[in-house]
């Protein structure tokens, strides 16, 4: 791996910054568009938000054809091997979802966030670039992973059968009791509740707590089986790609995405639970 050796995951700035400028190594900025020409970390490329998510059956934010994933991951220079580390704006839950995307098209490289994204880094007073960074092109060929996605039917199959998995809403408390004025008021039936901005340091520091105390909230819900499979959801799998990529780094093994999220539930009409249990 070019002389690189990190797990999938997240890395702190620390780490980053010793590897900055390493061959191989893809840097990439998800968001903050407006700011990339002024300011950005040095070598990192930049990628939108609907770049790599596309409307599919009514539903926003899906994953894309994997022909569109090619294209947009050879423009990065991202190829099947090539170790990425992403960053964002907003506490992780865009770097995330891209992290999550390149899983689920089949990318076999270590791909880890940036602990604490650019704030973190910004505060740190870390090396900045205003250079825009020519980059090669390269073949992405996508083999999609099914074993990264859980779709409407098998979360029906998790609520009918529940010792085979767990389900995990990464929603506000709010969302998951039901108390939003639009529906589906409440969760999915047997879900578990762990918001996932609770996994971060505090709101004004968008660290993630120390994996001890990350694996104690999860076990506080039940969650303390890393071999014991876990469907996450939120709105449109945005936030829940963030819990996606936290179980994943602490060593969870099957862990899937259920793509549509709350947003399909919505618009098959399917049952949710109001309050504060899960059933």
């Amino acid at each position: 791996m070019n002389g690189l050796d990190f797990r999938s995951g997240f890395v702190t700035t620390d780490w980053l910054l010793e590897h900055l400028g390493r061959t191989g190594l893809r840097l990439v900025q998800v968001g903050g568009e407006s700011h990339y020409p002024r300011m950005h970390l040095p070598g990192a490329v930049l990628v939108t938000y609907p770049e790599f998510t596309a409307q599919r059956d009514g539903l926003p934010a899906m994953f894309p054809e994997p022909a569109d994933l090619e294209r947009l991951f050879g423009r990065l220079g991202i190829g099947v091997q090539t170790p990425v580390v992403v960053y964002d704006l907003v506490g992780g839950t865009d770097a995330a979802r891209f992290a999550w995307t390149l899983a689920r098209a089949g990318h076999a490289g270590a791909r880890a966030i940036l602990d604490g994204g650019l704030p973190v880094w910004y505060q740190r007073q870390l090396p900045l670039d205003s250079a825009i960074p020519r980059i090669e092109a390269v073949t992405f060929t996508a083999r999609p992973d099914a074993a990264c996605e859980a779709d409407r039917e098998q979360v029906l199959a998790t609520i009918a059968s529940h010792a085979e998995g767990m389900l995990l809403d990464s929603r506000s408390r709010n969302e998951y009791l039901g108390l939003t004025l639009r529906g589906p008021r409440g969760h999915l039936p047997g879900a578990v509740h762990l918001d996932w901005i609770d996994t971060l340091m505090g709101r004004q520091d968008p660290r993630l707590q120390s994996d001890e105390a990350l694996r104690a909230l999860y076990a506080a819900i039940g969650i303390d089986d890393p071999t014991r499979e876990v469907i996450v959801y939120c709105e449109t799998a945005h936030r829940a790609a963030h819990t996606w990529a936290v179980l994943r780094h602490l060593g969870w093994e099957k862990v899937r995405l259920y793509d549509g999220s709350i947003s399909e539930w919505r618009l098959y009409d399917l049952p949710v639970v109001a309050g504060d249990t899960p059933r």
